[in-house]
């Protein structure tokens, strides 16, 4: 599916690359990304059943990575950005895009943003959908590892398994290192499509700006930096749709299980067998449920 408008919007003194489909006189779904991921990981598989059901559906490029700015030059580990600064980023374009309200869908550290919009600025999500996320990633309840060590020391801990290399260097990425950290997030119950995924990272490092080294350990600190939201969840307004999978091996099903009682009245939806990943027979279950959300809390 071909987007309807592409561009670049001014966002909290950066730039913000997006794509849209669909017509802008319907009401707005807005996609957010996760860590080290390009927006164009929101396949036509999952924007096109939205445009269907009559949705404008927008995706973008979140702060460091693929066409957005990259803050490599500017960064530093003492004052990293948060997720705050990333929702704002997202708030940003909405109002660049001349959007009042719009649905709000985060996927994994997405879903960390999507709450911190619905929390920070409540007056503009319609309703939230969060998938395969945490509400606090570090949280030692969750992973007990995590308890009273600083989340410098952490780090290593968080890529390890899930990239051919775990030092805090920043070496080449390579198409394949991307399909293989992907399989292992897949799982072993749903299929993996090799093919599929190294279609679109070939198009995210060789035909786009190419895939920011930095981007993982700079995403991973603002996510660490920003704190748990559990005590604030309870504030979301707007009707939420948790979507997590019983075999995630990056953000385990235990997350869902401690944040999603904390947003009043929201819905679960398990996944059995799902992994960290969204691949077509997945979408195939999700997909009815997120859009029944939608129809349901659309006006």
């Amino acid at each position: 599916m071909k987007p309807t408008l592409t561009g670049k919007a001014p966002c909290n003194n950066i730039e913000i690359y997006f794509e849209t489909f669909g017509q802008k006189h319907n009401q707005a779904i807005l996609l957010i990304m996760g860590l080290d991921a390009q927006s164009i990981m929101f396949t036509n598989d999952f924007i096109e059943p939205l445009v269907e059901a009559g949705y404008y559906v927008i995706r973008f490029d979140n702060r460091d990575i693929g066409l957005s700015t990259w803050l490599n030059d500017t960064w530093h580990r003492r004052r990293p950005y948060t997720l705050e600064d990333m929702a704002k980023d997202s708030i940003g374009l909405l109002d660049y895009l001349s959007i009042a309200q719009a649905h709000v869908i985060g996927v994994s550290m997405g879903g960390m943003i999507a709450q911190r919009i619905a929390i920070s600025h409540a007056e503009r999500v319609l309703c939230l959908v969060s998938i395969m996320s945490s509400g606090f990633m570090l949280n030692p309840q969750a992973v007990p590892f995590f308890k009273g060590k600083p989340f410098v020391r952490l780090i290593p801990f968080f890529l390890r398994n899930f990239t051919i290399k775990s030092k805090l260097a920043f070496p080449a990425i390579t198409i394949e290192s991307y399909v293989a950290t992907y399989r292992r997030l897949n799982g072993k119950t749903f299929p993996f499509n090799h093919k599929h995924l190294r279609t679109i990272f070939t198009e995210g490092i060789e035909q786009r700006k190419g895939q920011n080294p930095r981007a993982r350990f700079q995403q991973f600190c603002s996510i660490a930096a920003s704190g748990s939201r559990l005590h604030e969840l309870p504030k979301i307004k707007a009707p939420t749709l948790v979507i997590h999978g019983t075999e995630d091996p990056l953000i385990p099903p235990v997350h869902a299980k401690i944040y999603a009682p904390k947003i009043p009245k929201a819905k679960m939806q398990w996944v059995n067998g799902m992994g960290h990943q969204l691949p077509k027979p997945v979408l195939e279950i999700v997909m009815p449920e997120i859009i029944g959300h939608l129809k349901t809390n659309s006006f």
